[in-house]
């Protein structure tokens, strides 16, 4: 028998795990599931958060700025080819956690910070970083490439998983909504060619901020007991989140909203009528309990 597989799908590094890392832990450590770890974007661009008046930031001659995002909340702001490596670096450490390596479309985010700490747009002339081939579309308007749509959907019948999860279709950021809308037009074309998998959204960790149009979710998956090895995990992203412990997710809030300690909500695009699985069987059967219960 085949080990059964999910794939999360997220546009940059820390977005598995805040969004759908509980539901990735408990099927990888409770039900051995294979788990393809999966980042649409090169994360090239960003910031460096601060745990120390004084990051450890690698040695070397370049430019940084400490910046105030939030009201006291101070990062470092760095150049691309800083940020970038240190990224990958730890979403492969979160990835082990589920005994995953991850996997990086790395489809170009749209902007970045060059040597001089100035920001450029990826628009129409713009120049490029190194690590941006010539040719290649951002992540916000690869789901409009049809060569690209192919090549996710190549992916998916590779790996042939049970489930795939990822963004909202509409989310805070292009980034998330565009990696979405990929994923869903890679999905269909695979169904076309014989994928009996299942599509969810995982709900967004701001949707409650966004009024209730964001705020939608007909099923979830009961993540109780894995609250804390989820922050766990959340913090090998050291550079982006520095003081996991201090998060406030919503998980156990959303849990009383489902009736158990804690949970992850989703938004089912498809749930495979012929493909049989611990996490498809546990979708359905919420789905019908939120589906009669709101």
């Amino acid at each position: 028998m085949n080990q059964p597989t999910v794939m999360g799908v997220a546009a940059h590094c820390d977005d598995v795990e805040f969004l759908f890392g509980g539901t990735l832990l408990k099927y990888h450590e409770k039900s051995d599931y294979r788990v393809i770890y999966v980042e649409s974007t090169n994360n090239m661009s960003g910031s460096w958060a601060l745990k120390d008046d004084k990051p450890e930031l690698p040695p070397g001659d370049f430019k940084r700025e400490k910046k105030e995002y939030f009201p006291g909340r101070f990062c470092w702001q760095v150049p691309w080819f800083i940020e970038m490596p240190r990224r990958k670096e730890e979403a492969a450490l979160a990835a082990a956690c589920y005994g995953a390596t991850p996997v990086f479309l790395d489809y170009p985010q749209r902007h970045y910070w060059n040597e001089d700490l100035v920001r450029i747009d990826l628009e129409y002339g713009a120049p490029r970083p190194a690590c941006v081939p010539e040719h290649m579309p951002t992540i916000v308007t690869a789901h409009d490439h049809p060569e690209e749509v192919a090549r996710v959907t190549k992916f998916i019948l590779e790996e042939d998983p049970e489930v795939i999860i990822t963004h909202a279709p509409v989310d805070y950021t292009e980034e998330h909504t565009a990696t979405s809308h990929l994923m869903r037009k890679a999905f269909l074309a695979a169904r076309k060619q014989g994928y009996d998998g299942s599509l969810i959204f995982a709900q967004g960790v701001t949707a409650g901020l966004y009024g209730s149009f964001f705020d939608q979710f007909d099923t979830f998956i009961d993540i109780t007991g894995f609250e804390k090895k989820k922050r766990e995990v959340l913090g090998k992203h050291a550079c982006q989140v520095p003081f996991p412990e201090k998060l406030d997710i919503e998980d156990i809030p959303r849990g009383k909203r489902c009736g158990v300690g804690a949970a992850e909500l989703y938004y089912v695009f498809e749930l495979s009528g012929t493909r049989q699985g611990l996490l498809t069987e546990e979708l359905k059967k919420n789905y019908r309990q939120v589906r009669t219960d709101r």
